[in-house]
């Protein structure tokens, strides 16, 4: 390995810090290991049963993701479907992490894994306190006999923005995964690729929550507060940065019903907040801040009183006021109201990832977003 790029950069995985050319020739691992998937479901273990994983509820979910159950039952809904084919790894992934969210690089890491894939991955000077508890605990078991094997074939490395270990991990590579911003994404795609490599990007994306008022105002409490809880899980989660945390919120219905369920949903997400998290950071606060006095210098909005420094809440006027590029989240939501769907059409872009629905049917959502597909 060029001694300029070794200098340069900090290996956090394996704990021995040793990276050199010999990684990127080692053999592929079979598709859907049993080493592979024991090791998974025993960090799973781990991080479902060590109390300091607690505090750190994204994890707690990602634990709950990675049970071998639920990881036999995603192996079995693909390999079904290979019929008389024969599926092989691509052979070294490298995965550009995103910074905003710390963890999120797990899925993509351990799915390659289960493909069979060696794999580097490259982590933000940036990360947190829940990354170092993972870092050490992913060590700690790697060090373990059984998993000598897939140990030698993973590796988290640490670097600041250089191009010329970006392109050296590129040049070495069989598939490149970004995580990032358009920007960043762009910026790296000027770095080439080998000609039989291909590459999955994780661009900037916007997700939504569609909401009927009748629908909701009809709830006993019971199940207002299941929706509610849910709506919670969704957006708090990583810091509402996730490419699937609900940003936009969009009421369907009269302007009388909708101000009631609005009173009613905003109240019982603020009562459930107090139990279950605690207050957010002075930078997000200010952040937050920012970027709604930003907006109401762009255009007609309405900023909510906030009840607290959890819940910020930005009414549009209209639905061209929405500036998808502008959040920061940390509990800031855009507001929008509709009598019917087709007022969301000026929405509807290759941009918004998900949405989340409750009181409008599957079947009408379907046809809504296949009669005005995404340009």
């Amino acid at each position: 390995m060029n001694e300029d790029v070794t200098n340069k950069l900090t290996v956090l995985l394996p704990s021995s810090g040793h990276l050199d050319n010999t990684f990127f020739s080692q053999t592929i691992f079979p598709v859907a290991d049993e080493q592979v998937v024991s090791f998974i479901n025993k960090l799973s273990q781990i991080i479902l049963k060590k109390p300091e994983f607690r505090a750190y509820p994204e994890l707690m979910a990602m634990g709950f993701w990675m049970r071998k159950a639920h990881i036999l039952k995603i192996l079995e809904d693909n390999l079904s479907k290979t019929d008389n084919g024969i599926r092989l790894a691509r052979g070294v992934v490298f995965h550009i992490a995103p910074s905003n969210v710390d963890s999120i690089f797990i899925y993509s890491w351990f799915l390659s894994m289960l493909a069979g894939n060696i794999n580097i991955i490259r982590l933000s000077s940036k990360s947190g306190e829940q990354i170092d508890l993972l870092l050490n605990t992913l060590n700690d078991l790697f060090k373990q006999p059984e998993y000598a094997k897939l140990a030698c074939r993973q590796h988290i490395v640490s670097y600041g923005h250089d191009d010329q270990i970006t392109s050296y991990f590129s040049d070495n590579c069989d598939m490149r995964v970004i995580w990032g911003g358009d920007k960043t994404i762009r910026k790296i795609r000027q770095i080439a690729i080998p000609p039989t490599a291909i590459e999955l990007p994780f661009t900037d994306k916007f997700s939504i929550s569609l909401i009927s008022a009748s629908e909701f105002i009809d709830l006993n409490e019971n199940a207002k507060n299941k929706l509610i809880h849910s709506f919670i899980n969704d957006a708090y989660w990583f810091g509402q940065m996730a490419c699937s945390s609900p940003r936009l919120i969009i009421w369907k219905g009269n302007t009388e019903i909708i101000k009631k369920a609005k009173e009613s949903f905003w109240a019982g997400v603020n009562n459930s907040l107090k139990q279950d998290f605690a207050d957010i950071s002075a930078a997000d606060i200010v952040n937050k801040l920012v970027v709604s006095q930003s907006l109401a210098i762009e255009s007609q909005i309405t900023i909510s009183e906030p009840k607290n420094n959890l819940i910020n809440r930005i009414q549009l006027s209209s639905i061209d006021n929405i500036n998808t590029e502008l959040h920061c989240g940390a509990g800031l939501f855009y507001e929008y109201s509709v009598n019917q769907l087709e007022e969301l059409m000026p929405l509807i872009s290759r941009k918004i990832q998900t949405i989340g629905y409750f009181g409008i049917s599957e079947e009408t959502l379907i046809q809504f977003i296949s009669n005005h597909a995404p340009q």
